[in-house]
């Protein structure tokens, strides 16, 4: 009887550890079905562009604080990524879209422009009539231009196509690249909205596309002024004929004895420290000499 006991105690365990067993294998399975089943479908193009700006996207997203479409469940989500720009739409229980412009200086930089539901469905409206949906990645990088990126993204789809300077001219899916990308730029006034916030942009040297962008404004209404600084600051303004309407990267570089400096540097000296000031116009000669810095005049100061 005892012997009977043991065999089916050992029985009893063996069964108990075969369900453990399988308990686990199909807890597994459910994992891994939900994982598999329960993500988006997603496209890559086979590009090294595309895998190169995938593999950069998170520090991007968490630089912009842009949300991940790849876990977005909206029923639509279309972010277009250019040069200092980016723009997403997003459609769920209504349509909204945005514009972030950004520029890399000492610090990035960032505004967001916002768009009322009517604009971003009008919006929505023409890139279905360019059949965004259906883009294919182009595949090309020419030597003169600029990528854009396309993030298109469902509740059950994710896709990422590339397009390098899209023209009229190229494929199919190249011109209406390039006609969405003017629809939209009239669509929400781009140029005026870059020409805003590069103007908000405060005093320094910026990185916009492939050139250095160089920003200059003259002191605020209410801070201290050296009587010297008025004259100059009024010189300048008569001289270089700069009004309220000069963009700010169209300000004079300014060098206080050969050594590059701001406007504002100027008010940092009275009239008994200057030995020479010099206001060089963009017909002068010597402007040759700074390139394209020194095209809108040169301001040169030498101290005592």
């Amino acid at each position: 009887m005892g012997e009977e006991n043991s065999v089916q105690r050992e029985i009893h365990v063996l069964l108990e550890d075969i369900f453990m067993k399988y308990r686990l294998l199909l807890l597994f399975v459910l994992v891994f079905c939900h994982h598999l089943f329960g993500q988006k479908k997603v496209e890559i193009a086979e590009s090294d562009v595309v895998r190169h700006f995938i593999e950069e996207l998170p520090k991007r997203l968490n630089s912009f604080d842009l949300k991940d479409l790849r876990s977005s469940t909206d029923s639509l989500n279309i972010r277009i990524w250019q040069p200092h720009r980016i723009f997403t739409l997003n459609f769920a229980d209504s349509i909204s879209s945005n514009y972030k412009i950004h520029a890399a200086g000492e610090k990035p930089i960032s505004s967001t422009y916002n768009f009322s539901e009517n604009i971003s469905k009008n919006i929505l409206d023409s890139l279905s009539a360019y059949r965004i949906m259906e883009l294919q990645d182009e595949n090309y990088r020419g030597l003169d231009g600029a990528f854009v990126f396309f993030e298109i993204a469902t509740k059950n789809e994710y896709k990422v196509v590339s397009f390098w300077s899209p023209s009229a001219e190229k494929s199919n899916d190249s011109n209406s690249v390039f006609h969405i990308l003017s629809m939209l730029n009239r669509s929400i006034g781009a140029l005026e909205l870059q020409n805003e916030f590069r103007n908000s942009l405060p005093p320094g040297e910026y990185v916009w596309g492939m050139k250095s962008l160089h920003m200059d404004r003259f002191l605020a209404e209410g801070a201290f002024r050296t009587d010297f600084y008025d004259q100059v600051e009024m010189k300048i303004k008569t001289e270089l004929n700069i009004t309220e309407e000069t963009n700010h990267w169209e300000y004079p570089i300014v060098l206080i004895d050969d050594n590059p400096a701001m406007i504002a540097d100027l008010n940092n000296y009275t009239q008994s420290e200057v030995s020479k000031l010099e206001i060089l116009g963009p017909d002068n000669e010597e402007l040759v000499l700074y390139g394209s810095r020194g095209s809108k005049g040169i301001v040169k100061l030498e101290t005592r």
